[in-house]
């Protein structure tokens, strides 16, 4: 079976369809044999709309399973075995029984958040859920990445320090700074490595093939 990477946090908006989108995107790009499989776990369908609407089909394979509940995690397994890499994008709530279900399943879990009060808040509350559903050693693959972030603000080191308190969890070198571009490719049903003529596509790609090579290394352990 392939590996499984979750990307879940509790609070909407903080990212998660956009970086699983173009994280996936990340990865065919670096190498294109790979097989890769985005399943999108929430009812919003975000991904799975966003992948209706280009001409040309993305690079990698979009499904809709938040219909499954508490069965997600054995049809992530299920589905798993075609696949080199599978990643699920969560629906942001803890109390929804598909994201813990997928947090179960994965190899690795990336908790996208921006240096906000409110998004530190439910990090917060999504760590708490990891330590109640995983083992320890299991809890050294969840990570946290900063997204739409000015990493030379206050707020940002404050936020930073506090999630650094929680033992077990990294938080990525990477970050993701705050750029239309992946507004801009998500309106037009593209990731940053599959759209043309768009300002500051250089710069994305090299923000997300970051935070996808920190993911291969942790996933690899």
């Amino acid at each position: 079976m392939g590996k499984v990477f979750v990307v879940a946090n509790q609070k909407g908006g903080t990212g998660k369809s956009t970086i699983a989108q173009n994280v996936a995107a990340a990865f065919v790009d670096d190498d294109p044999e790979l097989k890769v499989l985005l399943i999108d776990a929430d009812s919003q369908n975000t991904s799975v709309r966003m992948s209706s609407i280009p001409k040309n089909p993305l690079p990698f394979a979009v499904i809709s399973l938040a219909a499954a509940g508490e069965a997600l995690g054995r049809e992530i397994q299920r589905h798993a075995v075609n696949y080199d890499l599978t990643i699920v994008d969560c629906p942001p709530s803890i109390d929804n029984p598909n994201t813990e279900s997928a947090v179960r399943a994965a190899d690795c879990v990336l908790i996208p958040l921006d240096a906000s009060p409110a998004d530190a808040w439910s990090t917060l509350g999504m760590l708490k859920m990891i330590r109640r559903a995983l083992p320890v050693s299991d809890q050294r693959h969840c990570v946290v990445v900063f997204n739409r972030t000015n990493v030379k603000t206050v707020a940002y080191r404050e936020i930073r320090d506090a999630i650094a308190e929680f033992e077990n969890f990294t938080i990525l070198k990477s970050v993701i700074k705050q750029r239309e571009v992946y507004k801009t490719c998500m309106g037009l049903g593209a990731t940053v490595f599959d759209a043309k003529g768009v300002r500051n596509l250089k710069e994305a790609r090299d923000e997300i093939r970051g935070v996808a090579e920190e993911v291969i290394k942790i996933i690899s352990k």
